[in-house]
């Protein structure tokens, strides 16, 4: 019997026990979660960090503390289950500082690292290689500077890697092909230089490349053309296996030094949406050349931005811009057949030959700085769309037609430096929505016609350096009209 009590009361005691042991607190963090504490706070130690900053919740912990502050309290931390800083989201936080105390080896079980938006500057340390978990990190808008270190591409979990406009320099690594789960790379605007390596050709699960805006140099590799799950790319020149890219939406050419002529083959792009070659004479231009194609007859939802692509028979092509690349060749007449093309950019090329007659719906049209020749056809009337037409600095002659009066939507219209004739026709007086009319350095002849008087007079009128002759008509002194070096004018408007 008295045993029989003992056994009841050990297992009394043992029940009591666990439940103590279950309802007490136990610490969160394990030793090694300590250090990984203590190692962002000597880093957070040496960086510079703006007043009421949200990094004062980074305190040191207390002896005989839990340790759970840094997973429940401190700003833009995240712990796993067993307590380990597992994600550090310090964007836009005002920080200014460099990596060097940063402890890569003992946070090795973060996953996702963000520092974007900060004021970090000097090297991303080869010692991010210990980061191997880590399936995101984005280190954008900071200003590191050095190369990319070649140890990125231990990260073999990483998905998604944004190093855009961080000041860093030098090639891109051959490394980062070994990031076979990378999603997206995004390396814009940066100092980069050199050629795209061939092994980004091994990112089989790349969606979006983005390293345009940076000093690369010659063509992207073929081999990208492997890359069939890719939906943006936005860099330099195409090699024709690009037309392999099948699930490709978005292409971004533009501000490289970037050669060679765009291949017809972009016509197998089935899903592309939006291709853009613009260049900016302030950054540096492309050496795209050649003639503009005429056969993307296959993509179905273009935004697209190269002439010398064949895009004469893309049904549903929206915007296309190449300016200030030395483009040859003439306008391909299938313009016409891209019924949805609103905005059209070939300004600053070789372009020759005649304007086309048709440009479907068309808002936005430049074709200045070109050597196109002959007349402005009389088929602009049915450019009715039309907000805004530059023409300048061509080669063209003959009259300004009548039917240019039925662009009732046009507010900006730019004739100058071509070798226009004749009167000017009475019919601009129906621009109603016109704010700039430029036809300086041409050879109008005749008289100011009294149908200026009808424009708004909120316009800007340029006559200058033409042929016009008779007297200044009284509206002038109305209106923000430029005359000079017209010889034949004679009198003074009072």
């Amino acid at each position: 019997m008295a045993k029989q009590i003992m056994s009841s009361s050990n297992l009394l005691f043992f029940s009591l026990t666990l439940l103590i042991i279950t309802l007490s607190p136990i610490p969160i963090f394990a030793s090694a979660s300590l250090e990984e504490a203590n190692a962002l706070l000597k880093w957070k130690a040496s960086l510079e960090i703006p007043k009421n900053s949200l990094l004062s919740s980074w305190i040191p912990l207390p002896l005989n503390s839990s340790a759970s502050a840094p997973c429940t309290s401190w700003f833009g931390v995240v712990c796993n289950a067993d307590g380990s800083i597992q994600k550090l989201n310090l964007t836009s936080s005002g920080l200014k500082g460099t990596l060097h105390r940063f402890s890569f080896s003992l946070l090795h079980n973060l996953t996702r690292f963000n520092l974007s938006i900060n004021n970090f500057f000097g090297p991303i340390p080869p010692e991010i290689r210990h980061l191997s978990k880590l399936v995101y990190l984005d280190f954008s808008f900071n200003k590191f500077s050095g190369v990319i270190p070649p140890e990125i591409g231990n990260l073999h979990q990483l998905n998604i890697l944004h190093l855009y406009s961080t000041n860093i320099s030098c090639s891109i690594p051959s490394s980062l092909g070994d990031l076979t789960l990378l999603n997206i790379l995004y390396l814009y605007k940066n100092q980069l230089s050199g050629s795209i390596p061939t092994e980004l050709a091994n990112l089989k699960s790349l969606t979006h490349l983005e390293v345009a805006y940076n000093q690369l140099s010659g063509s992207i590799p073929s081999s990208l053309g492997d890359l069939t799950s890719l939906n943006v790319l936005y860099c330099g020149s195409i090699p024709s296996s690009s037309g392999d890219l099948a699930s490709l939406n978005v292409l971004y050419l533009w501000k490289n030094q970037l050669s060679g002529p765009i291949p017809i083959e972009l016509g197998n792009l089935k899903s592309l949406t939006n291709l853009d070659f613009l260049t900016d004479l302030e950054v540096a231009d492309n050496q795209l050349s050649g003639p503009i194609p005429s056969s993307l007859d296959k993509p179905q939802q273009h935004t697209m931005t190269d002439p010398r692509c064949e895009l004469g028979k893309v049904k549903s092509i929206t915007d296309f811009k190449v300016n200030n690349n030395p483009i040859s060749g003439s306008i391909p007449l299938d313009f016409g057949n891209s019924t949805q093309l609103q905005r059209l950019d070939l300004s600053s090329n070789h372009l020759v030959g005649e304007i086309p007659r048709e440009f479907g719906k068309m808002k936005i049209l430049d074709l200045s700085k070109n050597r196109l020749n002959g007349s402005i056809p009389t088929t602009i009337g049915q450019w009715a769309q039309i907000h805004y037409l530059n023409l300048n600095n061509n080669k063209l002659n003959e009259k300004i037609p009548s039917e240019i009066g039925k662009l009732v939507h046009l507010t900006e219209l730019d004739l100058s430096q071509n070798s226009l004739t004749k009167e000017i026709s009475s019919e601009v007086q129906s621009l109603q929505s016109l704010i700039k009319l430029d036809l300086y350095h041409n050879r109008p002849s005749g008289s100011i016609s009294d149908a200026f008087t009808h424009l708004p007079r909120r316009i800007e009128i340029n006559l200058s350096y033409n042929e016009l002759s008779g007297p200044v008509p009284l509206w002038v002194n109305f209106v923000n009209v430029s005359i000079e070096s017209n010889p034949d004018l004679c009198g003074n408007a009072t």
